[in-house]
């Protein structure tokens, strides 16, 4: 059977001229998974086989901390398509170790979660409340712990997934100042649910040995 992503990739090329011209019924985002074109023993090669050269490029991106790493990107020009894939071995593009979606991308990460999700959806998704971090600083608003929930559920193909919230643009700046900073909040904080954070950086990665 072929894998779901095989076939999500393709989709997400340009239509053809003649497929443009008909309307055609809204297709549900692309999810992906951490098997197949994205698992653990993708590389470079394998990937560019499946999307095209004229998709994929291999430049330094932003890291951590304003440090430039080595990636391979896909679909480059397109903000809604782009992924930013690290490798274990850079000089080898091989063994994925981090993807990396834009903050306006389309793609579904492998645990069911999407860039722009409220809090409140994904409280719903996992169950119960969970714990972040606070914002304003290096590593504000990254989930630290589900708490248990669904979405600790272990992943096919052994990945992890990372997730950050973002305060949006013009949330009370009282409630938004009592969860900032290198601290630890529940997502059913009364605070955290005053500057209602969105979903704004998804990526998933492998353990490394």
């Amino acid at each position: 059977m072929i894998r779901p992503l095989v076939l999500a990739l393709p989709l997400l090329l340009a239509a053809s001229p003649v497929a443009a011209q008909t309307p055609a019924a809204p297709s549900p985002p692309p999810r992906l998974t951490c098997t197949g074109p994205f698992g653990a023993d993708a590389s470079h090669a394998s990937i560019t086989a499946i999307v095209g050269k004229e998709n994929t490029v291999f430049k330094k991106v932003d890291g951590a901390e304003g440090e430039k790493i080595a990636a391979t990107v896909l679909f480059p020009k397109n903000a809604e398509r782009r992924l930013e894939l690290m490798w274990a071995d850079a000089e080898k593009r091989s063994g994925l170790l981090n993807v990396r979606l834009s903050e306006k991308s389309v793609w579904i990460a492998p645990n069911g979660l999407k860039i722009g999700m409220s809090l409140d959806e994904v409280e719903k998704i996992n169950g119960r409340p969970f714990v972040l971090t606070g914002f304003d600083w290096d590593y504000g608003g990254h989930v630290a712990d589900w708490k248990g929930g669904a979405l600790d559920a272990e992943i096919p193909g052994g990945c992890f997934v990372n997730v950050r919230f973002t305060v949006p643009e013009g949330a009370p700046a009282g409630p938004a100042s009592k969860v900032s900073g290198d601290r630890e909040f529940l997502s059913n904080d009364k605070n955290m649910r005053a500057v209602k954070p969105i979903v704004g950086s998804l990526g998933f990665g492998f353990p490394q040995p």
